[in-house]
C-alpha cells in the first residue's frame, strides 16, 4: 500500500520528513511531481536524521541543487572506504560539503524566515561512552523495526535515550543551521558522534523515524523513505511511503545512480498516488 489515510483533502497544517539516509531523495522526488497538486503551505514541518537535510532544502527551494551535488559528489567518490578520512570512510567530509553548498546564504535565510521548522537529535543517558551509546541503541533501534515495523519505535525509548527536539529557524538565525542539519544525520561509527549546545547527541531517527512537529496539531502529511505495516489510526494523519524499496542505501556513498533511481522513484510514486487519489476523490 502507498498512502495510509483519507487524503481527498490536501489542506495540511503539518508536514513531516522521516529519515532514511540517501534514501530520503524519495521525498524530493515525490514533492518534485506532486508539489504544485498539494500547494503544500504547511504551519509547522519537521524532520529527522537525513528527513532534516530534505525539509531545509524543500524550504530553502534547493531540493534540485541538493541532488545534483550529491550525484556529483557519489561519482567522484569511488568507495565506502578512505583510509585517509575520518573513521576510515569519507561520508563525514562528503555530507557536510554537500550540507554547505547547498544551503546557502539565501536558503538559510527563507529558513529562518519560514514556516515552523523542527529537527529533531536523541540523547543517551549521561555517562554512557557515545560509540557504546551508539551500537546499543543502534541495535534496539533495529530490531524494534524488525519486530513492530512501524515508523514509531518505542525500545530505544524505553532503554533511556530521550528527544531533543531543536528550532532549525533559530539555528539558521544563529549561523548554526548546517552544523545542525549535520548533527541530525550521523550513524556511527561512519560518522563522529557530535555534540549540540554541549550535549552528546545521536540520530534522532533511533527514537522515530518521523517524529511530528510539536505542538502535533492539524492534518498531517508523513513521508517516509521506507515501507512500514503499521501505522496510528489518526484520521487527521496521511502517511505516505515508497510503493516498493528503493533503491539506495542510506550509507552508500558511492552509488549516484542508485540516488538518481531513488529521485526518479519518488516521481513515478507521486503519479501513482495523484492518479489514485483523484480517481477516489
Amino acid at each position: 500500500m502507498l498512502a495510509i489515510g483519507n487524503v481527498v483533502d490536501f489542506d495540511f497544517e503539518q508536514l513531516v520528513f522521516s529519515g532514511g539516509g540517501i534514501r530520503c531523495f524519495w521525498h524530493g522526488g515525490f514533492l518534485a511531481e506532486a508539489g504544485d497538486a498539494l500547494a503544500l503551505d504547511p504551519v509547522r514541518i519537521s524532520g529527522v536524521s537525513g528527513g532534516a537535510l530534505s525539509a531545509a532544502t524543500w524550504i530553502g527551494g534547493r531540493e534540485r541543487d541538493l541532488l545534483m551535488l550529491m550525484t556529483d559528489a557519489f561519482e567522484i567518490n569511488e568507495a565506502n572506504y578512505a583510509r585517509n578520512r575520518s573513521n576510515f570512510t569519507p561520508h563525514q567530509e562528503i555530507y557536510r560539503a554537500v550540507v554547505e553548498t547547498t544551503l546557502d546564504a539565501e536558503a538559510i535565510e527563507r529558513i529562518a524566515e519560514g514556516p515552523q521548522f523542527q529537527v529533531y537529535l536523541s540523547c543517551p543517558p549521561r555517562g554512557m561512552p557515545p560509540m557504546a551509546a551508539a551500537l546499543f541503541y543502534g541495535v534496539l533501534y533495529k530490531l524494534d523495526q524488525a519486530v513492530r515495523s512501524t515508523p514509531h519505535l518505542t525500545w530505544p525509548r524505553h532503554a533511556g535515550l530521550t528527544t531533543l527536539c531543536v528550532d532549525a529557524r533559530q539555528a539558521a538565525r544563529d549561523g548554526a543551521l548546517v552544523d545542525l542539519i549535520c548533527a541530525a544525520a550521523t550513524i556511527p561509527p561512519v560518522f563522529d558522534v557530535p555534540q549540540w549546545e554541549g550535549d552528546r547527541v545521536l540520530d534522532g531517527g533511533m527514537l522515530d523515524k518521523a517524529p511530528p512537529p510539536q505542538p502535533d496539531e492539524g492534518r498531517t502529511l508523513t513521508l517516509l523513505s521506507s515501507r512500514y505495516a503499521h501505522f496510528p489510526d489518526e484520521a487527521r494523519k496521511t502517511y505516505v511511503q515508497p510503493s516498493r524499496e528503493v533503491a539506495a542505501d542510506k550509507i552508500d556513498f558511492a552509488n549516484a545512480e542508485k540516488v538518481t533511481r531513488t529521485w526518479e522513484q519518488g516521481e513515478e510514486d507521486a503519479r501513482s498516488w495523484l492518479a489514485d487519489q483523484r480517481k477516489h476523490g
